[in-house]
């Protein structure tokens, strides 16, 4: 009798352990952070400021994220990545944090582990590759500097995350970068033959 009411205690026990483990872990904060480049520039200076078309897709973006749940918005040094961000910022009344371009440590800690809710980062053709990198989501292809329209999606739990998705956004310069073809040659016309 001794040992079935403490094989029953010792059941109730695990139980309730495992009950609190998946509650701990159901509770533990889970983000999305959205990464984009910087939309069109005026010129290839090094403080270019956007195009038109590139005002046009940071209008499109933060039509696009405005339900996102964004709580945090970190943006690079450089003026295009600001004005990237601005319309979705000034939407959501939240202030971007600005970081120097090439401080990786800093952004990623800042997106993995600081604040609550989702987060967007708004870099650079050649930062985000390596930010990537550094959260530990998988490696992607070099952005090519006329493509503009990539956005990068990884969910965090806890620091871990899951393999980044590369999603497209935004067509504001005409079609997108990636499904850039050149024109097809007209087709000969085909003429019935005659029996």
């Amino acid at each position: 009798m001794f040992t079935s009411c403490f094989r029953a205690i010792l059941s109730i026990q695990f139980l309730a352990l495992m009950l609190s483990s998946q509650l701990a872990f159901a509770q533990q904060p889970v983000r999305t952070i959205f990464l984009v480049r910087h939309a069109e520039k005026v010129s290839n200076d090094p403080d270019a400021t956007l195009s038109p078309a590139g005002l046009k897709r940071a209008e499109c973006l933060a039509g696009m994220l405005k339900d996102a749940g964004i709580k945090e918005i970190l943006v690079s040094d450089k003026k295009r990545t600001q004005q990237t961000a601005e319309p979705l910022a000034q939407s959501l009344k939240i202030t971007p944090k600005i970081l120097p371009a090439n401080d990786y440590g800093n952004l990623t800690r800042n997106a993995l582990y600081q604040g609550n809710g989702n987060v967007l980062i708004v870099g650079h053709g050649d930062t985000l590759p390596n930010i990537i990198a550094r959260m530990k989501a998988g490696n992607i292809a070099p952005i090519a500097d006329n493509d503009y329209e990539r956005l990068y999606e990884i969910t965090a739990i806890e620091g871990s995350v899951t393999p980044v998705v590369t999603l497209h956004y935004c067509q504001a310069g005409g079609p997108p970068a990636s499904s850039a073809k050149p024109a097809a040659s007209p087709s000969p016309k085909k003429t019935p033959s005659k029996k």
